[in-house]
């Protein structure tokens, strides 16, 4: 059975406009040090399994975050517009697992590096889906 991680990794691989613009600059759960910029991390946040009387029913609810990172606010916005466009209402085949439907489930922008860091050389804009489908 395919993993939810993967087949997302994949359908942004996939995606001609979004490998245009970033060159395969996606990244599981931290973006490695000194990357260079634009780039992708996706972390699962949060599985809920479905359960009935007689077990587990293979239903899973799967949320994900995507935070997109690029030298200005701007792009970094573009950014996660272009990966809202590659899921926003997906329903179908995704690279070996079947999903029912995506959900968007927050949209928002992190202020961390610049209240922290004082550094405006990145920018972060973050967008979680929630992915609902059967894994069994």
């Amino acid at each position: 059975m395919k993993d939810i991680c993967q087949a997302v990794y994949e359908k942004l691989c996939q995606d001609i406009k979004l490998s245009r613009y970033l060159s395969n600059r996606i990244y599981p759960i931290i973006l490695p040090e000194d990357a260079p910029l634009p780039a992708i991390v996706y972390t699962p946040v949060l599985a809920n399994y479905y359960s009935a009387l007689q077990g587990d029913t293979g239903f899973v609810r799967q949320t994900i975050q995507f935070v997109c990172h690029d030298t200005t606010y701007k792009k970094s916005r573009e950014l996660s517009r272009i990966v809202k466009s590659i899921f926003q209402d997906y329903y179908g085949d995704m690279n070996g697992l079947f999903i029912q439907a995506v959900f968007i489930k927050s949209d928002y922008e992190y202020n961390g590096n610049t209240a922290l860091k004082f550094d405006t050389n990145e920018y972060m804009s973050s967008i979680e889906l929630e992915f609902l489908y059967n894994e069994k």
